[in-house]
């Protein structure tokens, strides 16, 4: 954070920065930056900077320095999605964008893929602190302050989560180990860089800012914009630590409250991914085609009907996990002809590019909370587990039949399932890897260069901390580098 901090120095006299009040989609866009006097003189104020931070998640992002970002695969949280997409066993990418990412060349300290994540996740922590300390040292009532710092909270909660995942092994395999370090105060001139502390400090942090985040958000859900994080995506959020911490009761109960009023609808699965008023979306970020990240939206690499990267190809051995019933099954086979063995020889559908590159962001789906109270419920040895996934399988395929599994065939098949419907999204087939602690094993169509075996925890499965923070902040020497 160190580095970071360094680059920050010149933005802090500009609380809102002049991205923070630019605007998001239809939102006002004042020709200047706002002084932190303006910002938090109204509630106005500070839901202008709220939209700042949104617009920078889905921006076409860099550094405050430019060192980095600013590539077609460091462009904010697609760029964080892509990486996990492609490193696990579905997807293959041997060339193109993300194609270092799937070969498990991409976490040395110096390479920006490493920066980017470092650099992209703490902004956006230190954006939020922001907000804390402004909004706690303002005249807004009691009620109001609470509703701004739970909003803000919780996305200083993602930010955390999001890079104690990517620099560090799942919490069960260790909550001693050395996490990453931990920020609760904006960055200052005066700010030094922290040191690693430990893992369980860093779940302590999220586990604290979400159930504060729970408790004080509308409980109506009312919201501006769906990019923005309500009470639903809060519960979320908290569903997924959870089950990252193989809290499983807290798991279940969270993933219930996050699609308590969404429902499953097939109909709407085969749109092309691109489009944020789909019902079962918890959580999106919109784009217009004159604010998009462009041939950096997911569909330019997956979509081989319109011109893009066209890039990402599906693994033969996932594709045969589908039935021709299931809705889901949006495969195209010899496209580029060739035979199974080729790995260009099954491309997806499931996300198509619009002509106009205003291509909507997925970020949270009713179905994976499905998914999550289903796994919950199978360690917790709940009856109704099964019942709970087979609503979602019998919803996208009208011929499924219930498997009966119990026990550890059960919760295998609940992975199946959660790599089924979320591929291509968030990268849930790898992360789940990472959290169930397994192997990383390609068969198939994988290229045989690249058709890994590697062991649980792998030192593969998590980056490097980037050179230039152990450079920069005293409490991180060399020694303190993951292998």
């Amino acid at each position: 954070m160190k580095a970071y901090i360094n680059k920050l120095v010149q933005l802090l006299l500009l609380v809102s920065f002049s991205m923070g009040c630019s605007g998001f989609l239809d939102e006002p866009k004042p020709t200047t930056a706002v002084a932190p006097q303006d910002v938090f003189s109204s509630e106005d104020g500070v839901r202008a900077h709220f939209h700042g931070i949104y617009r920078n998640l889905r921006r076409q992002w860099k550094s405050v320095d430019g060192q980095s970002g600013g590539k077609t695969d460091t462009w904010g949280i697609v760029a964080l999605n892509l990486t996990r997409v492609v490193k696990g066993i579905d997807m293959m990418v041997p060339s193109g964008w993300y194609d270092w990412d799937y070969r498990h060349e991409n976490r040395s300290s110096s390479y920006r893929r490493v920066s980017f994540v470092w650099d992209f996740l703490y902004e956006t922590a230190n954006q939020a602190n922001i907000i804390i300390k402004g909004v706690a040292e303002s005249d807004f009532s009691e009620g109001s302050k609470n509703q701004l710092t739970a909003e803000a909270k919780a996305i200083r909660a993602w930010a955390h989560f999001n890079l104690i995942r990517e620099f560090q092994h799942t919490y069960g395999a260790d909550p001693n180990a050395p996490g990453i370090p931990v920020y609760t105060e904006p960055a200052s001139i005066e700010s030094v860089g922290n040191a690693r502390g430990t893992v369980q400090d860093v779940y302590d942090l999220i586990t604290a800012d979400l159930d504060f985040a729970v408790k004080n958000l509308d409980p109506s859900g009312t919201r501006a914009l769906k990019s923005n994080i309500n009470i639903h995506v809060a519960h979320g959020l908290l569903a997924r630590a959870m089950l990252e911490m193989g809290q499983w009761e807290a798991a279940k109960n969270a993933a219930l409250a996050a699609r308590d009023g969404y429902s499953l609808d097939a109909s709407g699965y085969s749109d092309g991914f691109n489009k944020i008023d789909n019902d079962e979306w918890i959580w999106g970020f919109p784009q217009r085609n004159d604010q998009t990240i462009y041939y950096g939206n997911p569909a330019s690499h997956f979509d081989h009907y319109i011109l893009g990267y066209n890039s990402v190809f599906v693994n033969g051995d996932f594709v045969g996990l589908f039935s021709d019933s299931d809705v889901r099954n949006l495969f195209v086979a010899g496209l580029y002809k060739g035979d199974s063995s080729d790995y260009y020889y099954y491309v997806t559908t499931k996300f198509q590019q619009r002509e106009d590159f205003a291509d909507d962001i997925v970020m949270m789906r009713v179905a994976e909370m499905y998914l999550i109270e289903a796994e919950a419920k199978a360690e917790l040895n709940e009856p109704d587990a099964g019942d709970v996934l087979f609503e979602l399988q019998s919803n996208r395929d009208p011929n499924a039949v219930k498997s009966g599994n119990t026990g550890q065939a059960l919760i295998d098949e609940i992975l199946v399932e959660r790599r089924k419907e979320l591929y291509g999204e968030i990268g849930i087939g790898f992360m789940d890897i990472k959290r169930r602690q397994q192997r990383l094993t390609r068969t198939g169509n994988h290229p045989e260069a690249f058709k890994f075996d590697f062991p649980a925890n792998s030192d593969e499965f998590i980056l490097m901390i980037p050179q230039s923070e152990i450079d920069s902040n005293d409490r991180i020497n060399q020694g303190d580098q993951n292998p």
